[in-house]
């Protein structure tokens, strides 16, 4: 079980843990954004594909993914 949340300034980390937990990303055209798409999430988060911190609402999210599926394991 992760008891503490996740807290990385890698994007490319951030963006394969929040893969590895179902959610996709898209980029969105022309406009130098990418958008993290998740089933749990009514709305989607978009972000500067060109800056390679990771934004906090996205850290937030992949946290909240990770309780969630810690508190559905037996």
């Amino acid at each position: 079980m992760i008891d503490q949340g996740i807290h990385t300034s890698d994007r490319r980390k951030a963006e394969r843990i929040w893969i590895s937990l179902g959610g996709t990303i898209a980029s969105v055209r022309r406009t130098g954004e990418i958008r993290f798409v998740h089933t749990a999430f009514p709305a989607s988060l978009r972000a500067n594909g060109r800056r390679q911190d990771v934004p906090a609402k996205l850290l937030t999210r992949i946290n909240q993914l990770i309780r969630m599926n810690a508190a559905n394991d037996d």
